[in-house]
C-alpha cells in the first residue's frame, strides 16, 4: 500500500532539491551565525549552488538548523536580497546571471507562487514553515543606491566582486533584523576591497585541508584549520579549493573504475588522485594565479611580508603567562617610536628575557593632529610604569627642528627627553635618553622573521629551550601582548606593492618594494632590534648616554 502511495506522487519538483552532494562546507555554511559571511574558493568549487541552498533554498523550505535564518510565520521582514552583476530579466542575462538559474532549479516548484518578470525581478514563495509569502529580490550592481536604499532585507547574498558602495549601503538594511546575514560568494581574483575591508578584519578564519596544505608548501604558514582574532567585526571567511568540490573525487573514483576494467586505456585516465587531476586542469604559470583561482587566497596574501605571522600563536593573553601582570628577574626594556609630523606615531614597549624572549607588552598610536608632544609623553610615562628603559630610539626625522615644538630651535627629540628629565626619568640607575635609530642597515627584518619562525618552533612563550641537530639551545622568539592590537595588525598586515593594472601583473616582475600602510609599528620593531645593546649577551651593559644635555642657545639680554 504505500508503494502504492509513493507512485502517486510526483517527485519531479524536488529533483534539483535532491541533485547535491553534501560537503562539511556546506554543513559549515548552514552553522555560522556571524553578520558577514565571506566565503571564497577556487573555481569549479560550487560556491554559488552552495550558497544559493544554504542561504535561500533551505530558509524558505524552513530546513536551517538555526531557526532564525529561517522564514518563519513571525517575521516581519520576509524579503531576500539577490545581488549581481545582472538582472535575470531575459535569457541572455538568466545565463549570465548565475543566482537565477540555481533558485529555479533548486527550489521546489510547488512553493513558487510568482516567478519573475520584465517589469518586477521578484519570486514570490509561500514558505513551507507558513506566514505571508516570501520575496525574492533581485537587484543587479548597476542600479543606483537608493534603487536599494531604506528597506530591510533578512539576508543579502551578493554573487562575486560587488562594488564598495553597494556594500555600504547594504550593511543598514540588516542592522535591526535578528538573524540577518551578508553573505559573499567569490574567488578572489580582482576583489582587492574586499581583502581590506572584510577579509582583514575577520573574527574567525575556516579553512579546508586542501588550502591549509596548499599555503603550508606555497608560503610556509603553518594555518589552523579554525583560526579566531579579536576583531570586533562580527566577519566570518571561509576558504575552499576547487579540490574540495566532491564532483571531482567522484569522476576520478568513477574514470578509474573504468581503467580497471578495462574500457579505456590507463594513459587515457592517468591520474591517481584529484590534486593530480587538478594539476592538469589549472595550467597557469603564475602560482600566484593558481593560489587565486584554485585555493580561493587573494592575491594580497601572497605579498605578505611577514609571511610566518600566526595570530592564533604569536599573541599571547599576558595573565596566562605572567600572574600579576609584571615582569621579574633580569629583564631588559625597551622603547621604540616611529615619529611622523601627521602621521599618526607608532610606539611599542618591549622587555627581553635572559632567555633570549622578546615581548612587545604596550603600544601607543597618537595622532599628532590630537595631541601635543607633551600628551604624548604624559601617556608614554604612564604606561611605562617603573622599569627602567637603558634603550629608547626614535626616528631620525624628530632631531630635525619642527615648527610644532615650543621653544625655538628644539627639536621633538628634544623636547621628549626634557619631559623626561624633568620627571627624574633621565638619570644614571634610569632610562637613557631617546635617539636616532639605525635606519641604513637591513638586518631588523631578518631578525622579525627569525623570532616569528622560533615562536611557532615553539608554540608558547617560556618553552624555547629546543633540540636543535642534537644539541639544546634557547631560540629567539617573539610575542605579542593581545593589548597591542596595532602591532600584531601591523606584522600581520603588511604587504609588498602591487602592480594595480591586472596586464601588468601577468607581465611584469612584482614591485620590489613595501607599501608604507602598516610599515610603521614593523619600523619601530625591526629597528629596536637592529640596536646592538639590546641583545642577551649584553646584560651587564651600561647605557651609551647617562643623561641629556640640552643644547643652549644664546637668546639675548636677560
Amino acid at each position: 500500500m504505500a508503494e502504492d502511495r509513493l507512485d502517486d506522487i510526483d517527485f519531479t519538483p524536488y529533483v534539483g532539491l535532491a541533485d547535491f552532494l553534501p560537503t562539511p562546507i556546506f554543513s559549515t555554511i548552514l552553522q555560522i551565525r556571524n553578520k558577514i559571511l565571506l566565503f571564497v574558493s577556487g573555481n569549479k568549487f560550487g560556491k554559488t549552488k552552495s550558497l544559493v541552498r544554504g542561504k535561500v533554498v533551505y530558509p524558505v523550505l524552513g530546513m536551517c538548523p538555526i531557526p532564525e535564518h529561517n522564514i518563519r510565520p513571525e517575521d516581519k521582514i520576509r524579503t531576500i536580497r539577490l545581488a549581481s552583476e545582472l538582472l535575470p530579466e531575459d535569457k541572455e542575462h538568466e545565463v549570465k546571471n548565475t543566482v537565477y538559474p540555481h533558485i529555479k532549479y533548486q527550489l521546489p516548484s510547488t512553493v513558487i507562487k510568482k516567478d519573475i518578470t520584465a517589469r518586477t525581478p521578484v519570486i514570490t514563495v509561500n514558505p513551507v514553515l507558513g506566514g505571508k509569502p516570501a520575496h525574492l529580490e533581485f537587484v543587479s550592481y548597476g542600479q543606483k543606491d537608493q534603487a536599494q536604499a531604506g528597506v530591510d532585507r533578512k539576508t543579502i547574498l551578493v554573487d562575486e566582486v560587488c562594488p564598495y558602495d553597494f556594500y555600504e549601503e547594504a550593511l543598514p538594511r540588516l542592522a535591526m533584523i535578528p538573524g540577518s546575514q551578508f553573505c559573499v560568494g567569490t574567488t578572489p581574483v580582482e576583489a582587492a576591497w574586499m581583502y581590506a575591508e572584510i577579509y582583514e578584519r575577520a573574527k574567525i578564519y575556516i579553512r579546508t585541508p586542501a588550502v591549509r596544505a596548499f599555503m603550508k608548501k606555497q608560503y610556509g604558514q603553518d594555518v589552523r584549520q579554525v583560526e579566531r582574532t579579536d576583531s570586533k567585526k562580527d566577519i566570518c571567511v571561509l576558504q575552499a579549493a576547487s579540490d574540495d568540490n566532491p564532483v571531482f573525487a567522484l569522476m576520478v573514483k568513477l574514470e578509474r573504475e573504468k581503467v580497471s576494467k578495462g574500457i579505456i586505456k590507463d594513459e587515457d585516465f592517468p591520474f591517481l588522485t584529484v590534486g593530480e587531476y587538478l594539476d592538469s586542469v589549472f595550467l597557469y604559470d603564475d602560482p600566484d594565479t593558481v593560489a587565486m583561482r584554485r585555493y580561493g587566497i587573494f592575491r594580497q596574501i601572497t605579498g605578505a611580508v611577514h609571511k610566518e605571522f600566526s595570530w592564533p600563536v604569536h599573541v599571547i593573553n599576558p595573565q596566562q603567562y605572567f600572574r600579576d601582570g609584571k615582569f621579574h628577574g633580569n629583564w631588559k626594556f625597551a622603547r621604540s617610536i616611529d615619529y611622523h609630523q601627521s602621521v599618526p606615531w607608532a610606539i611599542i614597549w618591549a622587555a627581553l628575557s635572559e632567555d633570549d624572549e622578546l615581548f612587545i607588552w604596550e603600544e601607543m598610536n597618537p595622532d599628532p593632529h590630537n595631541y601635543t608632544t607633551v600628551g604624548i609623553c604624559m601617556e608614554m610615562l604612564d604606561k611605562s610604569l617603573d622599569y627602567s628603559y637603558r634603550v629608547n630610539l626614535i626616528d631620525k626625522l624628530a632631531n630635525e627642528t619642527q615648527p610644532n615644538v615650543t621653544s625655538v630651535n628644539r627639536t621633538t627629540t628634544m623636547e621628549i627627553n626634557s619631559f623626561f628629565r624633568e620627571k627624574g626619568r633621565l638619570n644614571w640607575n634610569g632610562d637613557t635618553a631617546f635617539e636616532a635609530w639605525d635606519d641604513k642597515t637591513t638586518t631588523g627584518e631578518d631578525r622579525v622573521r627569525e623570532r616569528l619562525i622560533n615562536a611557532k618552533i615553539c608554540g608558547k612563550p617560556f618553552n624555547n629551550l629546543q633540540k636543535i641537530d642534537g644539541r639544546e639551545q634557547r631560540l629567539p622568539t617573539l610575542w605579542i601582548f593581545d593589548n597591542c592590537r596595532q602591532m600584531a595588525l601591523s606584522l600581520k598586515s603588511w604587504k609588498m606593492e602591487s602592480w594595480l593594472d591586472r596586464d601588468a601583473i601577468i607581465t611584469k616582475d612584482p614591485k620590489d618594494k613595501k607599501e608604507n600602510k602598516f610599515s610603521h609599528f614593523n619600523k619601530a620593531l625591526e629597528c629596536l632590534l637592529k640596536d646592538s645593546r639590546f641583545k642577551v649577551a649584553n646584560f651587564n651593559y651600561q647605557p651609551r648616554y647617562t643623561d641629556f644635555e640640552e643644547k643652549r642657545y644664546f637668546q639675548g639680554r636677560r
